[in-house]
């Protein structure tokens, strides 16, 4: 929950009262007090209100008490952002810089570029790590449903995207989530200052990360923040650890006199504590699944202390697929009935009940997009989820990836037959269809292909091969040197075998027809199917 409008200069808003209201539930709703709209709105009895009347409610831009407030001052996007709520002289800079301070090492590595942590609008880590803290994306960037749009709880106001947006000019998420970017980027000079004069590394991913999170939760907040709270910690014998933060989150909601202003949690320490423990205890959690804690995930590649943009993959050890020599020739003994897929009747036979960890691929492709993995049988966020489900999902796995996907009209068609032994490729369609891959990949955006996996035709497509849909993702070259390209692929609930870090999910290039396939039977649970791809999906 966010309890500040991301437009900081919300005055006192008007709330117009509805049948069956009381002034108890207005207040409820807007983290305020019976007393204090009672106030605003001079009520002598608060239990005399009438509906379609207007109130007037108190500021509950970032959780902060409204006392007397400076003029506005002009920051990123259309946003305002006034003066400090507090008693004068909180947001006076400490400027100290500490002789005994006891450094970032807290286990995680630095950020290499903190611009470029909120660089790609919501495909961002910034977007992925906060977003975490909303509540409106996972660690793995895949989106929960509050992100496309939600109320929030503590001012009524309508939230976007990974930030929990409420401002203006966004009429997307997907806008909302590059505003926002913008504003964080035009912060960090400050704070990298700030950090560096209090004697702690700025790049140190969870204290850069709670810094950012701490401004998207209340502006007011992280200059007290960075102002006040960097200092304390850079002496505080803990080091700058979850514990230390929340602690300092928590203060960074005091005046100067050391009184707690924090209207959106009803001025209780106990409920801002818990809702601050709940961030940060987020942000660890994304940030050590996304490798940012040194000894979880290193790119030989990368220098120990830096991790790259975009995110590392995982380096846990994986088999190598098969090239194309060493495919079965004959097709493989039918599993026994318990091992069938548990969905038949639909065009994607699914084992819905897979949860085995698959291990993560050891190499990482050298060209890599952000592209968020989905299942199509996730109703949230893919129409009509289920086993036909597969192109829907396909889309919006592009759709998040920066791409969207033309109509069939516009497709490369790859297979010109089907027979019994798979499709037959048009060569120069193959290789027309590889370079706009390239291209595409090396623009930022994945693409969407369609797969043959199975001997009979498919009525349902346009080509009448096509079997189902998946989203490639990135390209690289494997230990033997073979060229290969990651997709993820959405028949399937366990997001380790669906998306690209499974090393199964790698299309590589057939010599003798110049198409792209990834080896496999023909029988048994789509995802771990042969595919051929048999047609390419250009976007727009």
């Amino acid at each position: 929950m966010t309890v500040r409008n991301n437009v900081s200069n919300r005055d006192p808003s008007n709330y117009r009262i509805r049948e069956r209201d009381t002034l108890s539930k207005i207040a409820a709703r807007n983290n305020t007090t019976v007393d204090e709209l009672a106030r605003l709105n001079n009520i002598s009895d608060p239990n005399k209100i009438r509906a379609g009347a207007t109130l007037k409610l108190p500021s509950a831009t970032d959780g902060f008490d409204r006392t007397a407030a400076t003029p506005g001052q002009t920051t990123a996007g259309a946003r305002q952002t006034p003066g400090d709520t507090f008693d004068a002289g909180t947001t006076a800079a400490a400027g100290l810089t500490s002789p005994n301070a006891s450094g970032t090492n807290n286990g995680y590595r630095n950020i290499q570029d903190l611009s470029a942590f909120t660089r790609g609008g919501s495909n961002s880590e910034a977007a992925i790590v906060v977003g975490t803290s909303e509540g409106n994306r996972r660690p793995d960037g895949t989106f929960t449903s509050s992100y496309g749009g939600h109320t929030d709880p503590g001012n009524a106001a309508h939230n976007r995207g990974s930030f929990s947006y409420q401002g203006t000019g966004a009429n997307t998420p997907q806008q909302a989530d590059q505003i926002w970017n913008r504003e964080l980027a035009s912060k960090t000079p400050r704070y990298e200052a700030a950090a560096r004069a209090a004697g702690l590394d700025p790049n140190n991913a969870l204290l850069a990360s709670t810094y950012f999170d701490l401004h998207t939760q209340s502006p007011r907040a992280a200059q007290n923040f960075i102002n006040r709270e960097l200092p304390k910690l850079a002496q505080d014998p803990r080091g700058v650890t979850r514990e230390s933060l929340i602690d300092a989150r928590v203060n960074a909601y005091r005046n100067d006199q050391g009184v707690l202003r924090a209207a959106g949690f009803n001025h209780s320490e106990s409920r801002l504590r818990a809702d601050q423990t709940r961030r940060e205890t987020a942000l660890v959690t994304a940030l050590d699944a996304r490798g940012y804690r040194s000894g979880t995930t290193q790119n030989p590649a990368v220098p120990q202390g830096q991790v790259p943009v975009p995110t590392p993959r995982p380096t846990t050890a994986a088999p190598t697929p098969r090239p194309a020599s060493e495919r079965p020739t004959t097709a493989p003994t039918p599993r026994p009935a318990s091992e069938r897929p548990t969905t038949t009747n639909g065009a994607t036979p699914t084992n819905l009940n897979d949860t085995e960890r698959v291990a993560a691929s050891t190499d990482r492709a050298a060209v890599q997009t952000r592209t968020p993995w989905i299942s199509q049988y996730d109703a949230g966020q893919v129409e009509r989820a289920g086993d036909k489900a597969c192109f829907r999902a396909a889309t919006a796995m592009a759709r998040q990836g920066g791409a969207t996907v033309t109509d069939p009209s516009r497709r490369i068609q790859v297979a010109t037959n089907e027979g019994p032994n798979g499709i037959t490729v048009d060569r120069q369609a193959a290789e027309r269809g590889r370079n706009y891959i390239d291209q595409q990949l090396a623009a930022g955006k994945p693409v969407v292909v369609g797969v043959n996996h199975r001997s009979d035709r498919n009525v349902g497509n346009a080509d009448g091969i096509t079997d189902h849909f998946v989203v490639i993702t990135g390209r690289g070259v494997d230990q033997q040197g073979r060229a290969y390209y990651t997709f993820n692929d959405p028949a399937t609930r366990n997001q380790s075998r669906g998306a690209d870090t499974n090393p199964n999910n790698r299309f590589y290039v057939d010599e003798n027809t110049g198409g792209l396939n990834r080896p496999g039977p023909r029988t048994g649970n789509v995802v771990g199917r042969q595919f051929d791809v048999s047609m390419i999906r250009p976007n727009a």
